[in-house]
């Protein structure tokens, strides 16, 4: 009996001081913010056309509870974000910078703690096509990897113009 007590304490130790490396080797205080920018969207058919009246809509991570004015300003509840003739839905995020961030670590190097950013999902739905879903962080992606190269927008908030970068995608509904 003693013998088990003392292989228990033992393995307890190791996991113990496994876990405390682990802590003090991951430890980290990090910040995180969406970036500004025009979000240009457009929605075309399997064959190339433009999908007319397509929706946009985001949610709360893992819900179906819409995330209205954040991270997209002009996402509203009483605007839904709708695509043009041409296919179009455009997307505003007018301030970037830090918004959110915590402490985290990683448990034995492998299972995260802590804090996360905020997760939001994105749908595009359009009568007679399938309802397209997508992570929100897609919108954010871009081939570019300086302000500089990207291509700009200026918009005019409250009597006053911004330069916002433009990101741009397309999306194909099926039907």
């Amino acid at each position: 009996m003693i013998r088990h007590l003392k292989t228990a304490a033992i393995v307890a130790g190791v996991f113990g001081f496994l876990a405390l490396a682990s802590y003090f080797t991951t430890s980290i205080i990090w910040d995180g913010g969406f970036p500004s920018g025009e979000f240009r969207l457009d929605i075309r058919n399997p064959e190339g056309l433009p999908v007319k009246g397509a929706v946009l809509r985001i949610f709360h991570g893992g819900t179906r509870d819409l995330a209205f004015k954040y991270p997209l300003d002009n996402h509203l509840a009483d605007q839904e974000l709708i695509s043009d003739e041409k296919g179009r839905i455009t997307g505003i995020r007018e301030h970037g910078g830090l918004q959110f961030g915590g402490h985290a670590w990683q448990l034995f190097w492998i299972i995260p703690i802590g804090a996360k950013g905020p997760q939001y999902d994105c749908e595009i739905t359009a009568d007679g096509y399938q309802p397209l879903k997508f992570p929100v962080r897609r919108l954010f992606e871009s081939p570019h990897m300086y302000y500089e190269d990207f291509p700009k927008a200026t918009l005019k908030v409250k009597g006053k113009e911004i330069e916002l970068p433009v990101y741009a995608h397309t999306f194909t509904l099926v039907q």
